[in-house]
């Protein structure tokens, strides 16, 4: 069973604000993008990590992060597209016709645990499609017009998406082709399979495997990259 990693890592962070790209912000004196890529690094279940970049900052990703930290999974880094969903379909071109699993994920998720990686894994070869997700703990509102509440939703069948997001690869590739030729455009990975009719399976995440978006996201991941370090 060939399973390898997807690293979406092409966006440049805008929200960030930012004067260097978001992968290569610090946090602690190493940029967000290796901490992510050590998790797969050190995960048994991957074979090969596939990383998706910005195509002007290929040699910052060779010199600063793959070489410098000894990234010996890193298989090929493939050039990103204008939108998260055309660079993930790069990335899905440039596989090796012979993976069975893919295991999609943000690089800006550096506190994947390794456990979660395998569990997704595991379940996309099960069921075919797989996603980390987590319940939603606040009250779900819906509004109208000039944003007056139209309904309270039914938060019990309500989860927040994560990543990884692991599929069988010729499932996941074919969807994607389809909805390239058909312009679906949505804005993760599973709902292009929901879209042509496979169920995707929950696997229930982590509130720690936070997406690194805004300058508040730098302090919620220093707070948690400290606590893992004092013990």
């Amino acid at each position: 069973m060939k399973v390898v990693a997807l690293i979406a890592a092409a966006g440049l962070g805008k929200r960030m604000n930012a004067k260097i790209s978001k992968p290569f912000i610090p946090i602690y004196g190493k940029p967000i993008i290796a901490y992510t890529l050590e998790k797969f690094e050190q995960c048994k279940f991957i074979e090969g990590v596939y990383l998706i970049v910005n195509q002007r900052e290929r040699d910052l990703y060779k010199k600063n992060v793959i070489s410098k930290y000894n990234f010996s999974k890193v298989k090929r880094l493939i050039d990103g597209g204008r939108t998260r969903q055309n660079s993930v379909y790069n990335g899905l071109k440039s596989l090796d016709e012979d993976t069975d699993i893919v295991v999609i994920h943000d690089g800006a998720r550096p506190f994947i645990e390794e456990t979660l990686i395998q569990s997704s894994v595991k379940a996309a070869q099960k069921y075919g499609a797989a996603i980390l997700a987590i319940p939603i703990k606040d009250t779900i509102k819906k509004s109208r017009k000039y944003r007056f509440i139209k309904e309270t939703i039914d938060r019990e069948h309500v989860w927040r998406a994560q990543t990884p997001q692991t599929f069988r690869y010729d499932l996941i590739f074919s969807s994607y082709k389809k909805a390239y030729q058909d312009k679906l455009y949505v804005t993760d990975d599973a709902a292009i399979v929901e879209k042509y009719g496979h169920k995707v399976k929950i696997v229930i995440g982590s509130e720690e495997n936070i997406k690194v978006t805004t300058p508040f996201d730098i302090v919620i991941a220093e707070n948690l990259l400290k606590e893992r370090l004092l013990f």
